[in-house]
């Protein structure tokens, strides 16, 4: 019996248990990430981190994960600010094809917000309350939960967004495994990202 019960619980765990298909600890550019910036802002691999500095104008490094948008995945990546207040705004890019089609998370000191761009148009906006602790060398965890029609954004452990919308049977909220960081207005690095599917 105690035989029995142990192979119905490894049967459970190896159906329901996520693959890592993704794990980039940022010393090294194994994933092509793309950085884009403007003459005031950075964004690069350096030390081990990605690095996004952002004087004014929005900088961004994206690339292609290697996870299947028809399946569930589960993102989670570690951050640490320079300065949280209200006008720094750090964040994640989701379903990237391009600079004109995206899904863009971010947070400031007091809010998170959602916007959703197809060909550069923004066809999609929310925004929740969010409280984060202010001041310098602020440590962030990002997570985020896709099940194949809601997105789920968490920081620091806490739901902060989702984001739902009404989809064909056999389509799917996700076109691309785009994905990437965003920062406007401030300093932050990026570091050990991992996608589970």
């Amino acid at each position: 019996m105690r035989n029995l019960l142990c192979m119905i619980c490894m049967m459970f765990i190896c159906i329901y248990a996520k693959a890592q298909v993704m794990d980039d600890d940022f010393e090294s550019n194994q994933y092509n990430w793309a950085e884009r910036s403007s003459s005031k802002g950075i964004a690069l691999i350096r030390d081990g981190v990605m690095h996004l500095e952002s004087k004014s104008k929005p900088v961004t490094a994206t690339c292609y994960a290697p996870f299947d948008v028809n399946k569930p995945f589960v993102m989670t990546v570690e951050a640490l600010a320079k300065k949280i207040d209200g006008s720094k705004l750090f964040g994640i890019l989701l379903d990237y094809e391009d600079d004109q089609n995206f899904i863009l998370f971010y947070i400031n000191e007091d809010e998170a917000k959602l916007e959703i761009y197809k060909e550069d148009k923004l066809i999609g906006y929310k925004e929740e309350a969010l409280k984060l602790r202010s001041g310098k060398k602020v440590g962030l965890e990002f997570e985020v939960e896709y099940n194949l029609n809601e997105i789920v954004y968490k920081v620091n452990g806490v739901r902060a967004m989702a984001y739902r919308r009404r989809i064909a049977k056999d389509d799917y909220l996700l076109g691309t495994s785009g994905i990437g960081f965003y920062a406007r207005k401030g300093e932050i690095d990026f570091d050990n990202l991992k996608i589970l599917q």
